[in-house]
């Protein structure tokens, strides 16, 4: 069985995975690898100072910002403006009708959405949990 360490993080003791030898150093909690996490990203970065600079000031000369390369693209594609001010329209007026009315937890509504265009139906069963309703249905014979 593996020697037990103690969490540079948290300070609790746990029993490293044999899998990983020795290079486990935290307990496996969110909080201690988020932390482990950080201070490599830390280390790297002071160890690669020059990685993230240069290069993006050289794609934005060469192909500018996202937003303008948007804007150029609506410029060129009326079509595309077009369609898409129809869609979020349809979508918004969608939204708009899709939200129901709260129901309280405790109130005795019952709230029942039937997607069958004809017919008769008759409820013929009530039960329930302390979560739960079920409704028993049969369709009336017209």
């Amino acid at each position: 069985m593996p020697k037990q360490r103690r969490c540079p993080y948290c300070r609790r003791l746990f029993a490293p995975d044999p899998r990983l030898k020795e290079r486990q150093s935290t307990c496996g909690r969110h909080e201690c690898r988020r932390n482990r996490k950080r201070q490599s990203d830390e280390e790297w970065r002071s160890q690669h100072p020059d990685y993230f600079r240069g290069s993006y000031q050289q794609q934005k000369e060469a192909y500018g910002t996202r937003a303008e390369y948007k804007k150029l693209y609506r410029q060129r594609n009326p079509e595309y403006v077009r369609r898409n001010a129809a869609f979020v329209k349809k979508w918004r007026q969608r939204r708009r009708k899709a939200q129901p009315e709260s129901v309280s937890p405790t109130s005795r509504d019952l709230r029942l959405s039937i997607w069958k265009q004809r017919g008769s139906i008759s409820i013929t069963h009530i039960s329930h949990t302390s979560r739960d309703i079920f409704v028993s249905l049969c369709e009336k014979e017209a």
